[in-house]
């Protein structure tokens, strides 16, 4: 076959389905309907899908840093309802906020190249920060053939992580117990979400920055350049 499959997924999105149908239709010559019937049931991903598969193979470095990252920031937050430490929380969102603006800037060229708008960055954005929280997630941004977008995998995805039961309390109440973990789950899931916050808007106002300095530094040598001006101008008067 021309094309495999994996490489159907690397396409330009437009190609995708008359790409996907062309193996089909060469699967069923060779006499294999049920590898032509298995490829024509391929999804043609969404946009941000799609984008995210570009990234696994353009970014393939920014890709394994935010893959790391998002296994040592799970990491953190099963320490961190373990009581532990924040610091090890903390250099995990730093490592996986930038792996995220690299992947950012590769996304943005994506989609310019394609000749599509920006609309979709958030949504790619989210859908590489929710994959790399889980095994299944991190495995599906390393394969480059997501076909739609991932969602946060919330508290429930730690389920099956093997916490450390806490010694018993005997003058401890199960109710009030299982409120009080509830109500310490919700408080830093509200904590990620502003540090999400915050760390975009950081980068968005180090941008603003660059953008204020390079405007100073040129406005800077204009001024320059009117002085000398003036200054030749009034020695020939």
């Amino acid at each position: 076959m021309s094309v495999p499959i994996d490489d159907l997924y690397g396409l330009p999105l437009d190609e995708f389905t008359r790409a996907r149908d062309e193996l089909a239709r060469q699967a069923r010559q060779e006499g294999d309907a049920a590898r032509a019937a298995e490829i024509k049931q391929l999804r043609k991903p969404s946009v941000p899908a799609w984008v995210v598969n570009q990234l696994a193979r353009q970014r393939e470095l920014d890709m394994q840093r935010l893959l790391r990252a998002g296994e040592q920031l799970a990491g953190a937050q099963v320490g961190a309802m373990r009581g532990e430490s924040g610091d090890a929380f903390g250099q995990a969102r730093r490592d996986e906020q930038h792996a995220l603006e690299g992947l950012a800037e590769g996304a943005r060229e994506i989609l310019a190249e394609a000749g599509r708008g920006a609309a979709a960055l958030d949504r790619v954005l989210a859908t590489l920060r929710a994959g790399s929280l889980t095994e299944d997630g991190r495995a599906l941004l390393k394969s480059g053939r997501l076909t739609e977008e991932l969602e946060p995998p919330g508290f429930e995805a730690l389920a099956g992580l093997d916490l450390p039961s806490p010694p018993p309390r005997p003058a401890s109440k199960p109710a009030e117990v299982r409120r009080r973990v509830r109500d310490l789950q919700r408080e830093l899931q509200k904590l990620v979400t502003k540090t999400d916050a915050a760390e975009r808007r950081a980068a968005e106002l180090r941008k603003e920055l660059e953008a204020a300095e390079a405007e100073v530094s040129r406005l800077g040598e204009e001024r320059q350049r009117l002085e000398e001006e003036l200054e030749r101008l009034s020695e020939e008067d």
